[in-house]
């Protein structure tokens, strides 16, 4: 029981690029509805790197370390009383559209205190967005029994160095923790690398 309920937090930073990203984002705003978001296309992309990382989103039971099949992912939403984490359902199978809508659904639902339990169990990695608050970078903390959550500030123009030419550039701060009884370092930063990857190629992530 210590072991199950204890965690061993490590939390790795990285930057992404998503000047292009934002960029398409912008273009699809114009559609209607409009065609994802930014938290979406984080979402996609965490979720289609657990493809390839799936101890990324193992976690302890009872009967020992177990490992997922499924891309649930958490979304977490702030209230005026604390925070909820509603789950989108096989996220690496659903494309941005439909990944906007179902998250800004939840994100309406759990401000109205409609979610049901049912909504917020099984996800196995989560997500958590502080940039509408102009929030940089931030460490986000375990949702167990959940072994890696994903943090992110926001996308800020910065100035960035492409081609030996200080250019500026749209840049954001993802922070990712995660159970080191359940992921060492290395294979975790190469999840993150992947995501990060994954944002700052849009073809990736739209088709």
């Amino acid at each position: 029981q210590t072991w199950l309920g204890s965690t061993a937090q490590v939390t790795l930073m990285a930057e992404a690029d998503v000047t292009d990203l934002v960029a398409e984002l912008g273009r699809r705003a114009r559609d209607d509805p409009p065609q994802g978001s930014l938290v979406a296309a984080a979402v996609r992309a965490v979720a289609l790197a657990l493809r390839d990382h799936p101890r990324v989103g193992a976690r302890w039971t009872e009967a020992g370390l177990r490992e997922s099949d499924r891309r649930d992912i958490g979304v977490a939403v702030a209230l005026a009383d604390g925070l909820v984490t509603p789950v989108v359902r096989d996220a690496d199978y659903k494309d941005l559209p439909t990944l906007g809508r179902e998250i800004a659904a939840a994100a309406e639902r759990a401000r109205a205190g409609a979610l049901t339990p049912a909504e917020v169990e099984g996800g196995v990695l989560s997500v958590t967005n502080l940039g509408a608050y102009r929030i940089d970078g931030f460490t986000p903390l375990l949702n167990p029994p959940q072994s890696a959550i994903l943090g992110l500030g926001r996308a800020r123009w910065r100035p960035a160095v492409r081609d030996g030419a200080v250019v500026p550039r749209q840049l954001m701060v993802l922070r990712l923790t995660f159970d080191h009884r359940v992921v060492d370092g290395a294979p975790a930063a190469s999840f993150l690398t992947d995501v990060v990857e994954r944002l700052e190629t849009p073809a990736a992530l739209v088709a």
